[in-house]
């Protein structure tokens, strides 16, 4: 091959180099000249075409991109401060409108951060701080119900609604299985999620919102040992209201006791009374009986009775020498023939 022919082929391998390009998976590609665009945009991963050493190529990418906001602090419904730290993950979804509207990601970085950082402030400055933690759909009553923050509420409000997984896995907020968060959050991050895609689609910046969630939700310091005195003054409100349950169910169980006692004692009497009015009408009927079968001595034998309890040793009796009481001491024979 002549020197001439080695130098067109230089040449040409040269312009083939300078006219191809490639893009890649997960890019997109736009072609300008001059600073404006000569083609449509190119979405095809593959090899492409453009003019050597007059076309530039700007490639974007085209997988979900993460945003990360700085923490904001923020006045809420009830007049307190809090710091609310988000995180969200945009894609762009019109490589020539995104090129025309803010060039690059730099420049994409800096509009998301006044969109969204104002939609977090609009919407959460609109609610309680009870709402932007609490994890329930229970209904508040009253709005001073919305300031007493439950004592878990501090330790959701302090944890992401999620962990955080690798870039392009989001699916948007309320999707997903790994969802940590229900409840009033929920409707919150929502709320701002729709506020910041409606901003977005009206400025036509040519990206799309796809997942916002709130990282961390951190209490300023007055807020802070204001919830911390609620949680003690709350635990002890619990404590005391246990106590007077416990006071209460030992009032009740000792007045069942007593109640018991005095069903036993009752009873008890009850029985005592029945055995010994059985016994004394056991005993009258033995002496009536006894009393039948022989009245002389019957009579003798409760005259010696008496005896035993009225004479005392140490005691004086003074009786009448016809005293009944006397009868049998006075004859020898008065026992068995007694006049």
């Amino acid at each position: 091959m002549t020197r001439l022919g080695l130098i067109l082929a230089a040449v040409l391998a040269l312009f083939l180099y300078a006219a191809g390009f490639v893009v890649a998976e997960g890019e997109s590609a736009i072609v300008v000249r001059l600073g404006e665009v000569v083609r449509k945009p190119i979405v095809h991963p593959g090899l492409h075409w453009k003019l050597p050493f007059a076309d530039d190529v700007i490639r974007f990418d085209a997988r979900i991109i993460s945003w990360d906001g700085e923490p904001e602090r923020i006045p809420v419904k009830d007049s307190k401060f809090i710091f609310v730290d988000t995180f969200a993950r945009w894609r762009i979804t019109d490589p020539l409108r995104f090129y025309n509207a803010v060039k690059d990601e730099s420049g994409a970085q800096g509009r998301l951060d006044d969109v969204l950082d104002g939609s977090v402030r609009d919407v959460v400055s609109s609610h309680y701080l009870l709402e932007l933690v609490r994890t329930t759909d229970r209904s508040l009553s009253q709005p001073q119900q919305q300031e007493e923050a439950q004592p878990e509420a501090v330790q959701q409000a302090l944890a992401p609604d999620m962990t955080p997984g690798p870039a392009g896995t989001s699916r948007g907020p309320g999707t997903g299985g790994d969802e940590q968060v229900t409840g009033q959050r929920l409707q919150v991050r929502q709320q701002i999620f729709d506020v910041a895609s409606k901003k977005l689609r009206e400025l036509n910046l040519g990206l799309e919102l796809v997942d916002l969630r709130i990282k961390r939700i951190e209490y300023t310091e007055q807020v802070r040992d204001e919830v911390y005195r609620r949680m003690v003054s709350e635990q002890l409100r619990i404590a005391e209201r246990y106590r007077a349950q416990g006071q209460g169910k030992r009032a009740e169980i000792a007045g069942l006791t007593s109640q018991e006692q005095r069903r036993i004692d009752s009873e008890s009497y009850k029985r005592a009374q029945e055995i010994l009015g059985e016994a004394e009408a056991e005993s009258t009927r033995i002496y009536a009986e006894a009393y039948g079968q022989d009245p002389e001595l019957y009579r003798f034998v409760k005259s010696l009775e008496t005896y035993r309890s009225v004479l005392k040793p140490d005691g004086t009796l003074v009786l009448s020498t016809d005293s009944d009481l006397l009868r049998y001491l006075k004859n020898e024979r008065g026992a068995a023939s007694p006049k």
